[in-house]
């Protein structure tokens, strides 16, 4: 049976509720007052700031800046049984602390707000357990999880987005010519087939593609959110409720799914204008048939987690709640918290007073690879490939390209030099666009490429395929292979996104280094083959034929200062 804590003494409330305050001052000092990044680099402002921003850039994020205002409701919700709470201090949360101050200066330091999110995530729970112990650390474990809903995952956006795009555009086309309208998916596009009888080609009656706001996956963490919350509310045991918040994922799909049927079908009927919207210089004017389809996502979302809320509570009835009203097991003396809150004080003082003394001044790499690809290499014509308007959108305003097709008669190259701006790690890797085109990446690999410096470079080696419908129906297979790397400038190269980003943390923490990265990337398409006499040896010569290409192609582009 557990022991119950007497009402608290006065001496007592007044001891919580200023061990309480100083919690919560670090912790709004923190996130809401310390200038932490150069969100728009002219200054640095808070982490809280740098959320407000980037919600007032795109919409879509607007509901980070309510989980703040929840959590506190959560905790006031439990207000009479965190006063029966005593002060039990646990020195637990003096590592959590020292680790959570750690990784703030680090991203103080590399100037970048991720790990200043993931910081204010460990310090919290640091404080928690320094401040109230395990047992305050049993009632306040949701409110701190729902916490992380308050950060942007555009890095999961960026990595997830273009799966569920593909998933998306597959289930959609699936239903689409299982009820007998003829679409054919390129990618994460859904065209309209092709008719020779009625002498259409593929995507004369309409081309829509499964664009970001489309794939579900913005969508996707408002509505983990709203199932963390309502599973948390209305059920009373922690499988349901686990169940109710993984089933967001395929519930947003599915919304998702449902909204690119209705601008098919609308497309296809009512005209693509109506249906999807008109494109004016680039910029996609959405219609208000459009805008409406998109609430089906959430429509279709709720709608499926409300029922399967309802299965979930018959289901489970009868279990006990092990959150919720029953009071706690205490202990019923409680800890002198002063010593506490002086070790948790002291250690966010001193990874304050560290950010101070840390060079707080903004610098962008100098640019490690020219730009200006030159118009004819050896016996190749070219064509300039500018950036496109879908690219402008999807790219930071100050990130360039220079693009070039070269061709001959045997060969044919793309290259493309991808320069970041001052957002130093605003680069993505090939294989997360070119399934949206309509490739299949079959293996992915690493080479060495012999491109100027005073050792083989080591990259990316994709090889894939597409299949692609003609005039007359038939269709036929696309290969391809693309070779890419990351080049930072004194000697730093790359072979991955992955590799590039902790080379950035890694070097900008440990040795002051900022890289303005260029993304060097060689496309090279493969000559067409009769279907059964698939040359085993062709994807051999046309890697070999690359590195050649590649071998006297770069060397000029470098610019002094890239192999120091």
């Amino acid at each position: 049976m557990s022991e119950v804590s007497p009402q608290p003494s006065e001496r007592q409330r007044r001891e919580m509720t200023l061990a309480w305050s100083i919690g919560g001052f670090l912790v709004l000092l923190l996130a809401a007052v310390w200038p932490y990044q150069h969100w728009e680099f002219t200054e640095r402002t808070s982490l809280v700031m740098g959320i407000v921003k980037k919600a007032n850039k795109d919409s879509e994020w607007w509901y980070c800046l309510f989980v703040g205002p929840i959590v506190g409701w959560l905790v006031w919700r439990m207000r009479g049984e965190l006063a029966r709470l005593p002060l039990r201090g646990s020195w637990l949360g003096v590592p959590l602390l020292l680790v959570g101050m750690l990784i703030f200066w680090a991203g103080y330091r590399v100037d970048t707000g991720y790990p200043g999110f993931m910081a204010i995530q460990v310090v919290t729970l640091g404080l928690i357990l320094m401040i109230g112990g395990k047992h305050w650390l049993k009632w306040l474990i949701f409110p701190w999880a729902f916490l992380v809903f308050m950060w942007p995952m555009i890095p999961l956006e960026t990595r997830l987005a273009f799966p569920l795009r593909i998933l998306t555009a597959k289930a959609s086309a699936g239903v689409l010519n299982v009820v007998g309208m003829d679409v054919v998916r390129t990618g994460t596009g859904l065209h309209s087939a092709a008719d020779a009888a009625k002498g259409l080609a593929q995507g004369d009656l309409f081309k829509l593609d499964v664009e970001e706001p489309c794939s579900g996956i913005r969508s996707l963490f408002s509505l983990m959110m709203i199932s963390a919350l309502y599973g948390w509310l209305v059920l009373k045991a922690w499988l349901p409720r686990g169940i109710l918040f993984a089933s967001a994922i395929p519930l947003a799909v599915v919304g998702n799914i449902v909204r690119m049927i209705m601008l098919t079908v609308g497309s296809r009927w009512l005209g693509v204008e109506f249906a999807v919207g008109r494109n004016i210089d680039g910029q996609q004017e959405m219609s208000t048939f459009h805008t409406l389809a998109g609430f089906t996502v959430f429509g279709v979302a709720l709608a499926g987690m409300f029922a399967l809320t309802t299965l979930l509570e018959k289901w489970r009835v009868g279990l006990k709640n092990p959150g919720g009203s029953k009071s706690p097991a205490l202990v019923v003396k409680p800890k002198d918290s002063r010593l506490f809150l002086a070790a948790a004080v002291l250690i966010c003082a001193g990874g304050l007073g560290l950010c101070a003394l840390t060079d707080t001044t903004y610098r962008v790499g100098a640019a490690p690879v020219s730009l200006e690809l030159p118009e004819r290499y050896e016996n190749f014509e070219s064509k300039d490939m500018p950036m496109q308007a879908v690219e402008r959108q999807a790219l930071e305003s100050d990130v360039r390209i220079g693009r070039r097709f070269y061709y001959t008669t045997n060969q044919a190259v793309m290259a493309s030099v991808v320069l970041s701006g001052a957002v130093k790690r605003s680069l993505h890797e090939p294989q997360v666009c070119l399934p949206s085109q309509g490739w299949i990446i079959g293996t992915k690999s690493t080479v060495e490429v012999d491109c100027g410096f005073d050792k083989p470079v080591e990259a990316t080696l994709l090889m894939m395929h597409q299949d692609v419908q003609t005039k007359t129906g038939q269709i036929v297979r696309q290969r391809a292979l693309n070779v890419y790397w990351y080049l930072g400038g004194k000697g730093v190269t790359a072979a991955s996104y992955d590799d590039h980003v902790a080379r950035s943390y890694r070097d900008a923490v440990l040795r002051g280094s900022d890289y303005r990265w260029a993304l060097m990337s060689f496309f090279a398409p493969l000559k067409e083959q009769p279907a059964g006499a698939l040359d085993p040896y062709a994807d051999l010569a046309a890697l070999e034929d690359l590195k050649v290409f590649i071998h006297g192609f770069v060397p000029p582009l470098l610019k002094d200062g890239a192999k120091e």
